[in-house]
């Protein structure tokens, strides 16, 4: 057991390691606007999924996306009778779907179909010459804060699309649980909602892992630094849904204990904030998004529970 934390914390240095490799041009701090975060008010219908499984694929400018951009989801089927529907929300640059299977392969055993939703800047949304996931994070937090209400705004709508159907609810990991966190707060009521590791305090990442050197160095080498402690929180505080309400009847937020990208930390205040126990897991980040059958196994009785129910 003395071992644990170094075994799965590695897994985490590793990738970080891995990502100061790639070079990088100098990035300014800059701030953003100070209003919350404009995810919240109406959003236009999606259209109605194809009838088979696949990748599904429209315009995404009505949620504010770019032109040329895509909404995309890859349909997977229920395995047996289908009871609802799972929106299984990627973290920040996942290299491909493979390492997903795991995930869509419990919840697709417990009778959901699964929409994997590629979120803006990932796999075929990040746009010519740009490395998956890359513009989603960084010093230009009012690009950030954009790409997340973004992210936002088409879960909502793929889950009241979704909810035409039956029941359906959120499984979101890393990044992609901050942004399905805050779905779960949304006016589009989910029947359950896990949150696998959600960066909610994204400050104790700035200031505590190999991440937040990295842009800390590159805003410093373009001559626009981040701001003192005090004030960098009170930024990076307004991309945060601890301060929302939640609307989604089920919830579940995981940590994992030795985690050195996301500190178990911010997930744990996410859930107190809410009246939740956070589930803590022996695994360090990546071993807690990617190899945790316990968790797995613990997310789908969780959404079994709330499809059951939701019809009843």
């Amino acid at each position: 057991m003395a071992l644990a934390p170094a075994f799965h914390g590695a897994f985490d240095r590793l990738a970080m390691w891995a990502e100061d490799r790639v070079a990088r041009p100098p990035e300014p701090w800059r701030p953003g606007p100070d209003h919350p975060l404009e995810a919240f008010g109406p959003v236009p219908p999606a259209p109605d999924p194809p009838g088979a499984p696949g990748r599904w694929r429209f315009p995404s400018a009505p949620w504010g996306g770019p032109p040329g951009d895509e909404v995309t989801v890859d349909l997977h089927a229920a395995r047996g009778p289908r009871r609802g529907t799972a929106l299984l929300v990627p973290p920040w640059k996942v290299p491909g779907r493979w390492p997903l299977r795991g995930w869509i392969g419990r919840l697709a055993a417990g009778g959901l179909e699964v929409w994997l939703v590629v979120p803006p800047h990932h796999l075929g949304r990040a746009g010519p010459g740009r490395r998956g996931g890359e513009a989603s994070i960084g010093n230009d937090l009012g690009a950030v804060r954009e790409t997340l209400a973004r992210t936002v705004r088409e879960l909502r709508a793929l889950a009241a699309a979704a909810a035409r159907r039956g029941p359906v609810g959120a499984v979101g990991l890393s990044l992609g649980a901050l942004a399905a966190a805050h779905a779960a707060t949304a006016p589009e009521r989910l029947d359950f909602a896990v949150l696998v590791a959600p960066p909610a305090d994204l400050y104790r990442t700035w200031e505590g892992t190999a991440i937040g050197a990295r842009y800390r160095r590159l805003a410093e080498r373009a001559g626009a630094p981040l701001p003192a402690g005090p004030e960098l929180r009170a930024r990076l505080e307004r991309l945060s849904p601890a301060g929302r309400r939640p609307t989604a009847r089920r919830l579940l937020v995981a940590a994992g204990r030795f985690d050195a990208i996301v500190p178990p930390e911010g997930p744990a205040e996410l859930a107190r904030a809410w009246g939740l126990a956070p589930r803590l897991y022996p695994r360090g980040h990546l071993t807690l998004l990617l190899a945790c059958r316990a968790l797995r196994r613990e997310a789908a009785a969780l959404a079994r529970q709330a499809v059951a129910a939701a019809g009843s």
